[in-house]
């Protein structure tokens, strides 16, 4: 492994300052299973960022097992608003306000061909379909934590989102169903990310994709594997992996055109009996570094050298609590009233 240990444990390695470590919090499909959450990836610079692409559901189980303090998190990203890239919302807002968040929530997201299908009118009924869950909290919680900025920004244009401390994020769009989805390409310290979200291979995408370093993109599982799986006949197998998402030969093709040091696949079930079929249809047309990407899989990043390799994580954890000061003594709001009816029957007064 010269210089990494095999396994990545958490809190144990520091980041080089030219370093970048990628994180697969969710790998699956849109249907969640203990072994894949849905769609997240965790990217850490060596300049202290870091960034969330997409947080579908089960994502912040995977990310609670790394122990990183929600402190930490500079911002987080929406490829779309599908559930399984943004149905976690409730644990990145309220989860990370409990665990130890004094600053408002940072989100970045598309707009929609109409109001209510951007990402501005998504958060806002998130927050209101838990105002009793916030009501109740804002007294005993650092008050700051309740904020969310919202970063709404048109899905149609490749530009540049997010320019600062080095870090230069750009968007671009994806063609997923309809209008919205969009691609992410991440640049710092002479390094690329790119993060395709879900897509059917694209022009967009080749474009936006040259010179990277990573490339991890949508790669669905085979029509075959559809039709085994899920229910779905040839046509409508067919229909999602090649009208909806990426066909695994066709990400090969994909892989090919853009060349990057290390090619990720991700999205499909990654089983014993899927993987290899996965691969072999990629290979067809690829012949470069690839990672069929597990939940928990670990990429560190320079310009030497490409590692990847499996986080290993504990199960009974807790927030990480390094910034316990700042957060007991962050301004509250007045805790909520209770009536006096319900205080009445309350046992065990202290």
């Amino acid at each position: 492994m010269d210089g990494y240990r095999r396994y990545y444990f958490p809190n144990t390695e520091a980041l080089a300052a030219d370093e970048v470590r990628i994180i697969a919090l969710g790998t699956g499909r849109p249907y969640m299973r203990p072994a894949q959450a849905n769609s997240g990836w965790l990217v850490e610079l060596g300049n202290g960022d870091k960034f969330m692409f997409d947080f579908g559901y089960g994502t912040q189980m995977r990310f609670s097992a790394l122990e990183i303090p929600y402190q930490d998190i500079t911002a987080y990203f929406a490829t779309h608003l599908h559930s399984d890239h943004v149905g976690d919302f409730g644990q990145i807002w309220v989860a990370s306000w409990v665990g130890g968040r004094t600053k408002p929530l940072v989100v970045y997201g598309p707009s929609g061909t109409q109001p209510n299908y951007g990402m501005k009118h998504f958060v806002e009924k998130q927050r209101e379909s838990f105002a009793w869950d916030t009501a109740t909290r804002v007294g005993f919680l650092p008050a700051i934590g309740e904020e969310v900025e919202v970063h709404e920004f048109n899905y149609a244009e490749t530009a540049i989102i997010y320019d600062s401390n080095g870090v230069r994020i750009s968007t671009f769009p994806a063609i997923h169903i309809t209008d919205g989805p969009v691609g992410f390409r991440l640049e710092w310290n002479g390094l690329t990310l790119v993060y395709s979200g879900d897509t059917t291979p694209n022009g967009f995408l080749v474009e936006n994709a040259s010179n990277a370093d990573v490339l991890i993109h949508d790669t669905y599982n085979t029509v075959d594997q559809m039709v085994a799986t899920t229910g779905h006949d040839k046509k409508g197998g067919g229909a999602v992996n090649t009208y909806i998402h990426t066909d695994p030969l066709d990400a090969g093709r994909i892989f090919a055109m853009v060349h990057p040091r290390l090619a990720v696949s991700f999205h499909f079930y990654n089983d014993f009996d899927t993987a290899s079929e996965i691969e072999k249809q990629i290979r067809k047309s690829y012949d470069g570094a690839l990672a069929l990407a597990h939940d928990l899989m670990v990429i560190n990043v320079t310009k030497a050298r490409i590692q990847t390799r499996m986080a290993s994580t504990g199960s009974h954890v807790y927030p990480n609590t390094v910034y316990q000061d700042a957060y007991r003594q962050a301004p509250r709001k007045p805790k909520p009233a209770i009536s006096e009816w319900l205080l009445a029957k309350r046992l065990f007064q202290k």
